[in-house]
């Protein structure tokens, strides 16, 4: 089959399409056809050698994905050939197929595209538990997202406007500022002004009770000072780099900081996927989240589609149809 092997931890632009070998599913493990797999700079650390982790080579990436079920093991009881379902693979995605555990699936109405749901288990699922259960979201609240145009920025637009909360994003650009506004938020700053915090407090002059940091690096800490008291930073990422936040100043702001690691959540309790991925399916179904993805690239463009990512060439949901 086709898929993207990396060989050696390199420039994940410089990725290639492999032939590799189908695995039959064993006892507890399903077979998908892929349909759709979104991407972000999680897989792309990985393909660089740079996440915490690093994979024994070589390896397929690939880990928000969505499928149809084409063969499962004999102690599989819960999906069936011919089920639509989304994943959290880890590893294997980049690929026409990939098996993995059964307990990784999650099975989704086929009324909802798979295109459209694979950013669910990765971007849209950290957003959510990200907002709902490490920050305490609740309607009427004033979010700040940070590298708001990505898609982990642009889906956590979505994710707090169905929770009632106002969103006020940050992007760099005239264009991404538009793709804020598209997906939902009330208002839109330009964190490359030298001025931006002040056109923060003009949208909430007691400050924002939630900020959605995937970007780190020199903006962690003027976001911080935006917060109201009892506020919450959620850590997300540092695509620019790690903060470096005195820790006077949580004390001084009766604030939070707080790590999201949904990965992490996943792993170490599986039973917080049910209610994350249910309250999604519910809302792409109302209308309530803009699902479709704002780039389609094929398996052979996937160094192109990596490569818009590192670049922040690109806005919104990145997905790869292998």
């Amino acid at each position: 089959m086709r898929a993207l092997q990396v060989e050696q931890f390199d420039d994940p632009s410089a990725l290639r399409v492999s032939d590799v070998p189908e695995r039959e599913p064993g006892g507890s493990e399903i077979k998908l056809a892929m349909k759709g797999v979104g991407i972000g700079y999680f897989d792309g650390l990985l393909v660089k050698g740079e996440y915490q982790i690093k994979p024994p080579l070589p390896f397929v990436p690939g880990s928000a994905i969505a499928g149809v079920v084409e063969s499962v093991g004999d102690k599989v009881t819960h999906l069936k050939p011919g089920d639509h379902v989304a994943a959290f693979a880890m590893l294997g995605g980049l690929a026409e197929k990939v098996t993995l555990p059964g307990n990784s699936c999650f099975k989704l109405p086929e009324s909802l595209p798979l295109e459209h749901a694979a950013n669910f288990f990765i971007a849209y699922a950290t957003g959510l538990y990200g907002l709902r259960e490490c920050g305490r979201l609740k309607a009427g609240e004033t979010v700040l997202v940070l590298g708001a145009s990505g898609t982990t920025g642009s889906t956590a637009i979505e994710v707090a406007k169905a929770m009632g909360a106002k969103v006020i994003a940050c992007a760099s650009t005239e264009e991404k500022r538009q793709r804020c506004i598209d997906a939902g938020a009330d208002a839109v700053v330009d964190y490359t002004d030298p001025d931006w915090r002040k056109a923060v407090k003009a949208e909430a002059p007691m400050g924002v009770n939630v900020v959605y940091d995937p970007v780190g690096g020199d903006l962690s800490e003027p976001a911080l000072r935006l917060l109201a008291p009892g506020g919450r930073h959620l850590v997300v990422g540092f695509v620019t780099g790690i903060a470096r936040i005195p820790l006077n100043l949580p004390l001084l702001k009766q604030c939070e900081i707080i790590g999201v690691n949904w990965g992490g959540a996943v792993m170490s309790n599986p039973a917080v996927v049910p209610p994350v991925i249910e309250q999604l399916v519910s809302w792409a179904e109302a209308g309530a989240l803009k699902t479709a993805p704002d780039h389609v690239y094929t398996l052979e463009q996937a160094g192109e589609a990596f490569a818009a990512l590192f670049e922040r060439r690109s806005s919104g949901k990145i997905v790869i149809t292998p």
